[in-house]
This record gives C-alpha cells, sequence and structure tokens, in this order.
C-alpha cells in the first residue's frame, strides 16, 4: 500500500512540475501562426491544363497554448452567407493568446460557387462540393478544392464544423 501512495505521488510531483509542451508555429499553405496569433491567407488551388485553379480565404487563431485543433468551414455552398458573416464576427472576437489550441477558419470553402452566386454545384464541373471530399488532387475543381482542404485542414483538425 505503502509503495503505491509513494508511486502515485511521484507520479504527481513529476506532473506537476514538468515543463509544459512548448506551443510551435502552425501553418497551413504558405502563412503560419505564431503561438498567441492569427493570421490570414489564401490557400491555392492550383489549376488543371486550361482549367483555373481558384483561392480559399482562411484565417489561423493560434493559441498560446498547445490544445486541439477547431477547423470551421463556410461557405462550402456558394449561396451560404450567413455563416461568411458569422465567422468574420467570430474572428474578431477571439484573442489568440487566450487560447489553448488553434482555430482554423476557413471563410469561403467554394469561392467559384460563392462568386457565382450557385446554390448547391460548382460553376466548370457541377459537383457538389459537399460530396466530393475527400477529393483528388488532378480531380475536377470541386475535387481539387476537397483535396486541398482534406489535405490542409480537415486531416490535421481534431474537430470540423461545417457551417450551413
Amino acid at each position: 500500500m505503502r509503495a503505491r501512495t509513494v508511486t502515485a505521488a511521484f507520479a504527481l510531483l513529476v506532473l506537476l512540475t514538468a515543463p509544459l509542451a512548448a506551443q510551435v508555429p502552425f501553418t497551413i499553405g504558405t502563412f503560419t501562426a505564431q503561438p498567441g496569433t492569427s493570421v490570414s491567407g489564401d490557400l491555392a488551388v492550383p489549376g488543371r491544363g486550361v482549367e483555373p485553379g481558384t483561392t480559399i480565404p482562411i484565417s489561423i487563431l493560434h493559441g498560446s497554448r498547445p490544445g486541439p485543433v477547431l477547423a470551421l468551414f463556410a461557405s462550402v455552398h456558394g449561396y451560404e452567407y450567413p455563416p461568411v458573416l458569422a465567422l468574420q464576427r467570430l474572428r474578431k472576437n477571439i484573442d489568440p493568446k487566450d487560447l489553448a489550441g488553434t482555430i482554423i477558419m476557413v471563410h469561403v470553402a467554394n469561392m467559384p460557387s460563392f462568386l457565382g452566386r450557385t446554390i448547391y454545384y460548382t460553376p466548370g464541373d457541377g459537383k457538389n462540393l459537399n460530396r466530393v471530399f475527400p477529393g483528388k488532387a488532378d480531380g475536377t475543381i470541386s475535387e481539387r478544392i476537397a483535396y486541398q482542404l482534406t489535405r490542409e485542414v480537415v486531416d490535421r483538425a481534431t474537430a470540423v464544423i461545417d457551417l450551413h
């Protein structure tokens, strides 16, 4: 009994006195957020042959302490305007210095559909982005968007919320 108590006390002492893991920078595409900061940029989706690529506007709110990664998606369907506004407002109200973990905000997941004002389908390939994940690196524009989002955001997230 005494050995268990000593072992438990020693384990607790080690946990309490061990240095906390340092938060490291978080990179998506070509932009990096340092711990306790936020950064915004465009994730590039390459073109294919004569078919143009696109960009995906993203913000990273990277906490000063390690923790889970939450990804928030807006405008997977081009007509979904309220989630775009919600993420803009939310971004202004979160101080990354107060966060443990990281929030990735995908402000407009489907830029061709958003700009084309289409409801469910991406102009150019007629596909529903919501139905082509995880995508293909050499696929249609919807499949390439899904591929980039999967590789850069979804695969790195602890949780993903698609706002509709």
